[in-house]
């Protein structure tokens, strides 16, 4: 079989639709890696959109349950966990273990894409293997303008430069859109992936960055509609097993097209 032919032909709307469930759930896997590090590790911790559960300029309403970590310069947080990591080894594995899950489950997505028979499979794969390493990619090259992140945060508990850091991920992530990209037969299919899995990737990665405040305000309230559920918040957990039901539904949809 030619590849020409291992692809429907996409309009916008449902390419558009595929990439902003992949990218849900691309950074879903990412703070997962976060959150089984520290929950093997015995922390409990509690998880919003994009990020642990914390309150850097307010004081919990109820302290219990949180806990305030204070920074080597002198700057404090109060995160939503029952412990935190007892050595630099461990935040340090913490801390790579999101960037970590989100290459790994990149690269598989690509050996999952060239594997699938299934033609609409397939393409859920690919655009997952397309969605994380653009929005990863991206995040990279603005890495010399960025003072935190995960990296920086295995490069202080490490005692080593940001940049040994992210330079093996940026060439990682960028090696997996590359092969991803050439999964697709021509460059005008290419760059229409491309264009619409970014436009996919904004129109949720910036609501879910804008309700993060919201969330981590209503677990502070003690709102019994955003407490954790397996280490989510409510809110949270649901959108990720809508985005699941979303996927398999586009798959239905494809199917009879």
């Amino acid at each position: 079989m030619k590849k020409t032919t291992q692809f429907h032909s996409f309009s916008f709307l449902p390419l558009l639709i595929l990439a902003m469930l992949v990218n849900i759930l691309a950074q879903t896997v990412h703070e997962t890696g976060h959150h089984i590090v520290y929950q093997v590790m015995g922390h409990e911790p509690a998880w919003a959109f994009t990020k642990l559960v914390q309150l850097s300029e307010t004081t919990p309403t109820n302290p219990d349950g949180w806990i305030k970590k204070t920074y080597p310069n002198g700057d404090t947080n109060w995160l939503k966990m029952s412990s935190l990591p007892s050595s630099k080894t461990e935040e340090a594995i913490a801390a790579v273990a999101g960037p970590l899950a989100g290459l790994l489950s990149a690269a598989l997505g690509l050996v999952m894409s060239r594997r699938s028979q299934k033609v609409t499979t397939k393409e859920a794969w690919l655009g997952y293997a397309i969605s994380a390493p653009l929005v990863a990619t991206l995040y990279y090259l603005r890495a010399p303008m960025r003072t935190g992140g995960d990296e920086y945060d295995v490069a202080v508990s490490l005692g080593i430069a940001k940049s040994l850091i992210e330079i093996p991920f940026a060439l990682g992530y960028l090696a997996c859109l590359i092969f991803g990209l050439r999964e697709l037969p021509t460059w005008r299919i290419r760059l229409g992936w491309l264009g619409t899995i970014l436009l996919g990737s904004i129109a949720t990665g910036i609501p879910m960055a804008m309700l993060d405040p919201i969330i981590i305000s209503q677990v502070d309230a003690g709102s019994p509609f955003f407490q954790p559920v397996i280490g989510y918040s409510l809110p949270v957990f649901f959108t990720i097993v809508l985005s699941f039901l979303g996927l398999w539904a586009w798959s239905r949809w494809q199917e009879k097209t």
